[in-house]
């Protein structure tokens, strides 16, 4: 039987793993105790916290990969959330919805222009998606020839590619905060809504047309499902075992050594951050303007509070946040999110996902820290904190090998940066590929597991 590696056990590494683990013997090393990657649970003083990605959409997606092995609704039971975030922007407040009916109500209190124009901007907004799902999302990149198509060019020029995700929302809201309100689905990637094309206002697609969900249990449970599937297909988990020297033979990668021992395979696929990778075959580091980090504060709650499932709070000076975003430093007036799982998971004790976005590898000023603060009194919570506990940029650098704690690798704030991000093969070593959040298709966990999925798909084919 054929072997396989896969060096990383985030969404896409586990995708792939799974995938692959029909006709191949896989081996998945991870450098962490779990799987998962970001998607994690972290526990302190009796609190349990969900760190990385706290917004599940796209069920799909997840279920595409498991439902070869497992009845995937039944194991991965996604709920609907009705009504899932709360924004406060400017003097109002808007709880997203996919009931247009509903927005176009809530827009009207703060713009009747901007509310008449919802109902075209979900239509453009649906048809960006379904163009790049069929264009990007659903295609794999191994080399200069999977570019080098008519009809991907066709899709690409229907996409909005040379005006900003700012500039195509002020053709549909010429309010500000209504702006303001949707120009945030570029932190879903890591970048500005002032310099990301227009091409990734489809993000909105996916939580104002599918729709938001929860899992009991929290995000973490993806992972937990995925690991337990690959067990049973008799993919061998080294977890607690970083891969420390990779060993080449000129156009191959022939073995990967650990502490353990030293491990042979037909295929390596990398799910480890891209540049790191880079580093690690001894090559230069990639230049490229990085996306956008995080702060995080985990905060345990003596008490239930009435917060929605996900709150946002957003700044007063949204282009100055972003501007001193990508010069590396953090925003005096911060826009701040908030996930509280007990608002509808009742199997979990009050606490708060609290971040804020931040520049990579950058200590964090007294402010931030007082932002969070003006925070929770804006939200009612003061002496209901139990306990607290600040995670900067440089936890998620070190935890996860991530470049700068840059969680989504290179920035999408350029054409090159968007459309051309690294592909899922080596153009050197013919046996390595690649998945994850920082190569094609982009990060998002339903992205990252799709990506991961689509490249393991194409292996299988390919051989």
């Amino acid at each position: 039987m054929k072997k396989a590696i896969v060096i990383g056990g985030g969404l896409g590494g586990l995708a792939a793993a799974l995938t692959l683990s029909t006709e191949y013997d896989v081996h998945i090393f991870e450098k962490n105790a779990h799987l998962g990657g970001k998607m994690q649970r972290i526990d302190i003083d009796g609190f349990t916290f969900d760190f990385g990605p706290n917004t599940l959409t796209m069920p799909q997606y997840f279920w595409d990969v498991i439902a070869p092995f497992t009845d995937a609704k039944r194991v991965l039971p996604f709920q609907k959330i009705d009504a899932p975030t709360m924004h406060r922007v400017g003097n109002y407040d808007v709880v997203f919805t996919t009931d247009v009916a509903q927005m176009v109500a809530q827009l009207a209190r703060i713009d009747t222009v901007s509310a008449q124009h919802y109902p075209a901007f979900i239509e453009e907004i649906t048809r960006l998606f379904h163009l790049s799902e069929q264009a990007f999302l659903e295609k794999t990149f191994f080399s200069v020839k999977d570019y080098v198509s008519p009809t991907l060019g066709v899709r690409l020029l229907q996409a909005h590619p040379f005006q900003t995700l700012q500039q195509f929302l002020a053709h549909y809201f010429p309010h500000r905060d209504v702006q303001q309100l949707f120009g945030r689905f570029a932190t879903y990637i890591g970048s500005s809504p002032y310099a990301t094309p227009a091409t990734f206002a489809l993000i909105a697609y996916f939580e104002l047309v599918e729709g938001t969900y929860m899992l009991t249990g929290g995000a973490p449970t993806i992972a937990d499902v995925f690991t337990q599937l690959l067990k049973r297909q008799g993919v061998h988990v080294h977890t607690n075992e970083p891969i420390e020297k990779i060993a080449t033979d000129g156009t191959h990668i022939s073995f990967v050594e650990t502490v353990k021992g030293r491990y042979g395979a037909n295929i390596f696929i990398s799910d480890i951050d891209y540049d790191y990778m880079q580093r690690q075959l001894g090559r230069p580091m990639p230049t490229h303007e990085l996306s956008t980090s995080a702060y995080v504060t985990l905060i345990g709650l003596k008490e239930d509070v009435p917060l929605h499932y996900h709150n946002v709070l957003f700044s007063d000076h949204y282009e100055a946040e972003f501007r001193a975003l990508r010069s590396g430093q953090y925003a005096v007036n911060a826009t701040v999110y908030s996930c509280y799982p007990r608002a509808l998971d009742h199997t979990r004790k009050p606490s708060l996902f609290v971040l804020i976005n931040a520049p990579n590898d950058e200590a964090a000023p007294t402010y931030v820290q007082q932002q969070v603060d003006q925070a929770l009194a804006t939200w009612g919570i003061k002496n209901q904190v139990a306990m607290r506990k600040a995670l900067p940029p440089t936890f998620i650098r070190d935890t996860f090998a991530v470049r700068a704690g840059a969680i989504y690798g290179q920035a999408s704030n350029t054409l090159k940066g968007s459309f051309f991000r690294p592909r899922n093969r080596d153009q050197h070593y013919k046996n390595l590929y690649y998945v994850g959040g920082t190569v094609h298709p982009g990060g998002g966990s339903p992205i990252v597991v799709k990506g991961g999925f689509e490249v393991a798909k194409r292996i299988l084919n390919d051989n």
